[in-house]
């Protein structure tokens, strides 16, 4: 018998307002997940996403179309952006990762996490006598 999980992140989530300051209407994105080209569906809501912020378990990777190896962005838990002009890129964002952990330093979008945010700590070892 087939069964169908839903994921427990229940920290892992990004809110995106329609206008600067967290005003107009909210849209929240859950994570881990993937939004690629996002699309916010909502009749009358603009083609942007003015301002947002980021959950308290929440690692967003923001980039252009699919290039989420050239991560433009990397936003970090309790991250509030009240204006996404002031993010520090000219690139036209419209694609989303969320995480619930760093990155790690063997995956895409990691080189630009650590010239913003330093490098995260090594993954915790599962054993421990493990090198």
């Amino acid at each position: 018998m087939a069964t169908l999980h839903i994921s427990q992140s229940t920290d892992c989530w990004v809110d995106l307002f329609e206008r600067p300051n967290f005003q107009g209407r909210r849209l929240r994105l859950f994570g881990p997940q993937d939004y690629l080209n996002l699309r916010v569906g909502s009749d009358g809501w603009g083609d942007e996403v003015r301002s947002l912020v980021v959950g308290p378990g929440a690692y967003v990777q923001a980039f252009a179309e699919l290039f989420f190896h050239d991560s433009i962005v990397w936003l970090v838990p309790g991250q509030r952006v009240p204006d996404v002009i002031g993010l520090p890129t000219e690139e036209v964002l419209d694609s989303l990762r969320l995480s619930d952990r760093p990155p790690f330093a063997s995956e895409p979008g990691f080189d630009a996490y650590a010239r913003t945010h330093g490098a995260p700590p090594p993954p915790m070892k599962l054993h421990p006598g493990a090198p």
